[in-house]
Protein backbone atom coordinates (compact mmCIF):
# COMPACT_ATOMS: atom_id res chain seq x y z
CA UNK A 1 0.00 0.00 0.00
CA UNK A 2 1.23 3.56 -0.79
CA UNK A 3 2.49 5.40 2.21
CA UNK A 4 1.24 9.09 2.94
CA UNK A 5 -2.48 9.26 3.56
CA UNK A 6 -3.28 6.02 4.54
CA UNK A 7 0.15 4.30 5.82
CA UNK A 8 2.03 1.49 4.83
CA UNK A 9 1.24 -2.05 6.87
CA UNK A 10 -2.22 -0.86 8.39
CA UNK A 11 -4.02 -3.31 6.99
CA UNK A 12 -3.54 -7.08 8.61
CA UNK A 13 -5.70 -9.71 6.82
CA UNK A 14 -4.75 -12.19 8.88
CA UNK A 15 -5.07 -11.29 12.55
CA UNK A 16 -6.87 -8.02 14.56
CA UNK A 17 -9.93 -6.79 13.17
CA UNK A 18 -9.37 -3.72 11.74
CA UNK A 19 -10.79 -0.96 13.24
CA UNK A 20 -12.22 2.87 12.73
CA UNK A 21 -9.35 4.14 15.34
CA UNK A 22 -6.67 2.07 13.59
CA UNK A 23 -7.77 3.18 10.07
CA UNK A 24 -8.18 7.04 11.12
CA UNK A 25 -5.00 7.30 13.21
CA UNK A 26 -3.65 6.42 9.78
CA UNK A 27 -5.31 8.76 7.97
CA UNK A 28 -2.83 11.91 7.49
CA UNK A 29 -4.43 14.72 6.49
CA UNK A 30 -2.32 17.78 5.59
CA UNK A 31 -3.38 20.87 7.57
CA UNK A 32 -4.77 22.78 4.59
CA UNK A 33 -7.18 19.94 3.88
CA UNK A 34 -8.34 18.71 7.25
CA UNK A 35 -11.15 21.22 8.04
CA UNK A 36 -12.79 19.99 4.41
CA UNK A 37 -12.55 16.30 5.67
CA UNK A 38 -14.19 16.73 8.92
CA UNK A 39 -16.83 18.82 6.97
CA UNK A 40 -17.08 16.03 4.31
CA UNK A 41 -16.57 12.57 7.29
CA UNK A 42 -19.47 14.91 9.19
CA UNK A 43 -22.29 15.11 6.29
CA UNK A 44 -21.41 12.01 5.08
CA UNK A 45 -22.28 10.77 8.33
CA UNK A 46 -25.53 12.24 8.68
CA UNK A 47 -26.70 10.65 4.89
CA UNK A 48 -25.61 7.71 6.94
CA UNK A 49 -27.36 7.50 9.62
CA UNK A 50 -30.30 10.06 9.86
CA UNK A 51 -33.46 9.83 10.51
CA UNK A 52 -34.54 10.63 7.25
CA UNK A 53 -31.95 8.50 4.98
CA UNK A 54 -30.55 5.53 7.30
CA UNK A 55 -33.70 3.24 6.12
CA UNK A 56 -32.31 3.80 2.65
CA UNK A 57 -28.50 2.66 3.79
CA UNK A 58 -29.98 -0.18 5.89
CA UNK A 59 -31.50 -1.14 2.73
CA UNK A 60 -28.15 -0.78 0.63
CA UNK A 61 -25.69 -2.88 2.79
CA UNK A 62 -28.57 -5.49 3.02
CA UNK A 63 -28.50 -6.29 -0.68
CA UNK A 64 -27.59 -9.74 -2.11
CA UNK A 65 -24.03 -10.01 -2.96
CA UNK A 66 -20.29 -9.37 -1.47
CA UNK A 67 -20.16 -7.71 1.28
CA UNK A 68 -16.71 -6.20 0.31
CA UNK A 69 -18.73 -4.96 -3.32
CA UNK A 70 -21.98 -3.37 -1.38
CA UNK A 71 -19.13 -1.73 0.89
CA UNK A 72 -17.02 -0.11 -1.73
CA UNK A 73 -20.02 0.71 -4.06
CA UNK A 74 -22.24 2.23 -1.42
CA UNK A 75 -19.30 4.27 -0.08
CA UNK A 76 -18.34 5.37 -3.21
CA UNK A 77 -21.84 6.33 -4.23
CA UNK A 78 -22.36 8.02 -1.05
CA UNK A 79 -18.67 9.86 -1.86
CA UNK A 80 -20.12 10.84 -5.40
CA UNK A 81 -23.39 11.92 -4.43
CA UNK A 82 -21.65 14.37 -1.59
CA UNK A 83 -19.45 15.57 -4.78
CA UNK A 84 -22.40 16.24 -7.20
CA UNK A 85 -24.37 17.90 -4.08
CA UNK A 86 -21.30 20.29 -3.41
CA UNK A 87 -21.41 21.34 -6.32
CA UNK A 88 -17.85 20.13 -6.92
CA UNK A 89 -16.44 21.95 -4.46
CA UNK A 90 -14.84 19.11 -1.88
CA UNK A 91 -11.31 19.25 -2.70
CA UNK A 92 -10.53 16.11 -4.92
CA UNK A 93 -7.57 14.58 -2.23
CA UNK A 94 -10.16 14.68 0.05
CA UNK A 95 -12.41 12.55 -1.35
CA UNK A 96 -11.14 9.59 -0.85
CA UNK A 97 -9.52 9.67 2.69
CA UNK A 98 -12.80 10.59 3.52
CA UNK A 99 -14.84 7.26 2.08
CA UNK A 100 -12.22 5.38 3.76
CA UNK A 101 -13.27 6.91 7.19
CA UNK A 102 -17.04 6.05 5.77
CA UNK A 103 -16.64 2.84 5.39
CA UNK A 104 -14.72 2.25 8.36
CA UNK A 105 -18.25 3.89 10.05
CA UNK A 106 -20.31 1.81 7.88
CA UNK A 107 -17.81 -1.19 9.37
CA UNK A 108 -18.43 -0.34 12.54
CA UNK A 109 -22.48 -0.34 12.62
CA UNK A 110 -22.38 -4.12 10.54
CA UNK A 111 -20.52 -5.48 13.84
CA UNK A 112 -22.20 -3.42 16.38
CA UNK A 113 -25.86 -4.16 15.03
CA UNK A 114 -24.63 -7.92 14.43
CA UNK A 115 -25.86 -7.59 10.80
CA UNK A 116 -22.93 -8.76 9.26
CA UNK A 117 -18.98 -9.29 10.80
CA UNK A 118 -16.97 -7.82 8.37
CA UNK A 119 -13.28 -9.57 7.81
CA UNK A 120 -10.09 -7.74 7.41
CA UNK A 121 -10.33 -9.07 3.57
CA UNK A 122 -14.28 -7.40 3.21
CA UNK A 123 -12.48 -3.78 4.15
CA UNK A 124 -9.32 -4.06 1.57
CA UNK A 125 -11.49 -5.19 -0.90
CA UNK A 126 -14.08 -3.08 0.08
CA UNK A 127 -11.65 0.33 -0.26
CA UNK A 128 -10.23 -1.22 -3.16
CA UNK A 129 -13.88 -0.70 -4.68
CA UNK A 130 -13.91 2.38 -3.80
CA UNK A 131 -11.17 3.99 -5.13
CA UNK A 132 -11.57 1.96 -8.01
CA UNK A 133 -15.51 3.37 -8.58
CA UNK A 134 -14.62 6.89 -7.87
CA UNK A 135 -11.11 6.87 -9.76
CA UNK A 136 -13.08 5.53 -12.96
CA UNK A 137 -16.01 8.63 -12.36
CA UNK A 138 -13.16 11.49 -12.10
CA UNK A 139 -11.82 9.99 -15.51
CA UNK A 140 -9.44 7.81 -14.66
CA UNK A 141 -8.84 5.04 -16.79
CA UNK A 142 -8.35 1.69 -15.04
CA UNK A 143 -4.67 1.28 -16.94
CA UNK A 144 -3.63 4.63 -15.73
CA UNK A 145 -4.87 3.39 -12.18
CA UNK A 146 -2.66 0.11 -12.23
CA UNK A 147 0.26 2.36 -13.34
CA UNK A 148 -0.05 4.60 -10.83
CA UNK A 149 -0.46 1.93 -8.01
CA UNK A 150 2.52 -0.08 -9.54
CA UNK A 151 4.51 2.89 -8.81
CA UNK A 152 4.16 1.74 -4.99
CA UNK A 153 4.99 -1.65 -5.38
CA UNK A 154 7.83 -3.09 -3.58
CA UNK A 155 10.11 -3.42 -6.78
CA UNK A 156 10.01 0.37 -7.71
CA UNK A 157 10.79 1.19 -4.31
CA UNK A 158 14.66 1.91 -3.95
CA UNK A 159 16.27 -0.47 -1.21
CA UNK A 160 17.53 1.26 1.97
CA UNK A 161 21.10 2.36 2.25
CA UNK A 162 22.70 -0.89 3.86
CA UNK A 163 25.02 0.63 7.08
CA UNK A 164 27.93 -1.12 7.02
CA UNK A 165 28.51 -2.06 11.19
Amino acid sequence: MATGIIQDKMARPEGDDLSTKTVTDNIKMPPDLQKAYDRVVIAGMKVMFSKESHRVMLQEIQRPGPLDQRLGKGIAGLMLMLFKESNGSIPPNVIIPAGVKLLMEAVDFLRDSGLEKPTNSDIGNGMEIMISVILEKFGVAPDKMAQMLNQFSNENIPAAPQTGA
